[in-house]
């Protein structure tokens, strides 16, 4: 128990002082944050993008400045308070004593009271309890203004295990904010996220590093720190399980490797991903950075046996399209992707290339990145044109989100297997997206076009308003045709195909196209078609 000395030399015109310094710095944060949100509004004819991008952060700013204005107000009640009840403890204490010792009573440090003559024993008794009761109301008025205090400055940190409430005012355990976070809008979930400082927003994406990494809405820069750390934690994991040599180790490594810079391939720079789920292999990597000196950003949407193993072949495509086009590309696969044209044994059409149900289902999620996108690059005054990519199957995901509402300045169809699989037109909210596509001669994904239109919608190489490109020749000079064709001008950096998708995701005016083959030849392809699907459904036969 805390003993009368430390109670006597309690020195309170600081607490005073302080809560008064609190009121002072409550007001001038009111002040500040009345200015700010007036500032806004000085000049009506502003508006634009950067005007947009200055609104958010005006808000963000001026909720964090209301919300530290509330708890230096609260700090000012919190120690205004204690200090009352401390002083007052004091005054009594200090009373008591001198009532005490004047009687000619003897008081130790911890209240207890004695007497000379043994005929004031029982005075001593009710005297020290007296004491002993002011000492025990002096100790809990000083430890539950501590705790108070602690719990308010744990307010600009974190560091009283709560943050800020997503759904309303106030703080909230970690685990009910993340909670409430899953039910807001991500233009609600920008706002909030904006609004914290770096440490709330620091203990969130630890507490929760998947949640908080794949959750539109949440700064890119924290999706990817937070997405490092699930990787981390995910192969810690097999490490623990004893399966530290195995494939998913060894893959979850190569993830943490840096790759060469797409803008500087001699320069070596961490794999980005603002989207990782470790346990289904949906992922999305940014090839390249967001800023407001490049040409465009591209989303390159893959195609059938798409999977976290092969990431790395589609962030070498991705690289590849980000250097000449000197624009950001990402790699969307927040789906589960269909692994084979048809399943080895013939059985019904669920879950392959043939199937439409995956597309329908990553549809609204792609659609729903985009508008993330959009925000993102709205938040950091980025002004960039978005290039959306759907390569085979990744085409029909592509046209099917076009039909759910998806927004894009252009989209291009790649080798394309339909323009989408529900039945219903294209209703993308810019009216002005130009739509393109691309398709080499005898590429057999042709089939798929031409007499899958029940199934993925029909070909975008006719499909009204979009404009068909030029496949043209790969590198070495060989024209871009055939079965390998089908993803082979995606792996040649020098290819005319590759090249035009650059020239539309930096807008730049591409190459229109130029008959150079039939694009189905039933003699000559058929036999190669179906070698293909072969070789697809049974590797290695």
């Amino acid at each position: 128990m805390i003993g009368i000395a430390a109670v006597t030399g309690w020195h309170l015109d600081g607490l005073a002082a302080a809560a008064t310094a609190f009121d002072v710095r409550g007001e001038q944060i009111a002040r500040v944050t009345f200015a700010l949100n007036r500032s806004l509004g000085l000049d009506p004819t502003w508006t634009g993008f950067a005007r947009d991008a200055a609104a958010t952060r005006i808000t963000a700013d001026a909720t964090r400045l209301r919300r530290m204005e509330q708890t230096v107000k609260d700090l000012a009640a919190a120690t205004r308070d204690g200090y009352a009840q401390l002083a007052s403890a004091q005054q009594r204490l200090s009373a008591q004593l001198a009532s005490i010792t004047g009687a000619q009573f003897v008081v130790g440090d911890d209240g207890t009271v004695s007497h000379p003559s043994p005929k004031r024993r029982a005075d001593a008794e009710f005297l020290s309890s007296r004491l002993r009761a002011i000492l025990v109301a002096a100790q809990t008025a000083d430890a539950a203004l501590a705790d108070r205090l602690r719990s308010l400055t744990g307010e600009f940190d974190g560091s009283d295990g709560k943050v800020p409430n997503p759904a309303g005012p106030g703080y909230v355990r970690l685990e009910d904010a993340l909670s409430r976070l899953f039910s807001l809008s991500p233009d609600q979930v920008t706002r909030y996220w904006e609004s914290l400082n770096a440490a709330q927003r620091t203990r969130l994406s630890s507490e929760a590093p998947e949640f908080i990494g794949n959750l539109d809405g949440i700064d890119f820069a924290d999706r990817i720190t937070a997405n490092h750390l699930s990787i981390r934690l995910a192969l810690a994991e097999e490490e623990e399980a004893g399966r530290g040599t195995g494939d998913k180790a060894k893959l979850l490594r190569s993830l943490l490797e840096p790759a060469p810079d797409p803008m500087d391939p001699t320069r070596m720079v961490p794999r980005t991903f603002i989207g990782f789920r470790a346990n289904s292999g949906r992922f999305i990597e940014l090839v390249g950075e967001l800023t407001p000196s490049a040409n465009g950003v591209g989303v390159l949407v893959p195609g059938t046996g798409t999977s976290l193993q092969t990431s790395g072949d589609y962030r070498r495509r991705a690289a590849s399209l980000a250097s000449l086009s000197g624009s950001p590309v990402i790699v969307w696969a927040d789906g589960t992707f269909p692994q084979h044209v048809i399943e080895k044994d013939l059985t019904p059409i669920v879950d392959n290339a043939v199937d439409p149900k995956p597309a329908h289902r990553m549809a609204q999620r792609l659609a729903n990145f985009t508008a993330t996108l959009d925000q993102q690059l709205a938040t950091s005054n980025t002004p960039l044109k978005t290039t959306i990519i759907g390569h085979s199957y990744g085409g029909s995901v592509v046209g099917t989100a076009e039909q759910h509402g998806m927004r894009a300045d252009r989209v291009v169809y790649a080798s394309s297997s339909g323009t989408g699989v529900d039945d219903s037109p294209w209703r993308n909210t810019n009216p002005d997206v130009k739509r393109f596509s691309l398709t080499p001669p005898g590429d057999p994904i042709h089939y798929s076009q031409q007499f899958g239109a029940a199934v993925h919608g029909g070909d975008p190489d006719s499909a009204p308003g979009v404009t068909r490109l030029d496949s043209g020749y790969y590198s070495n000079g060989e024209l871009v045709q055939g079965v390998d064709a089908h993803a082979g001008y995606l792996d040649d950096a020098g290819s005319d195909a590759l090249g035009n998708i650059a020239d539309v995701i930096s807008g730049r005016t591409p190459n229109l196209y130029v008959p150079r083959g039939p694009d189905i030849d039933l003699n000559h392809d058929a036999p190669l078609a179906r070698d293909w699907l072969l070789d697809l459904v049974l590797p290695g036969r």
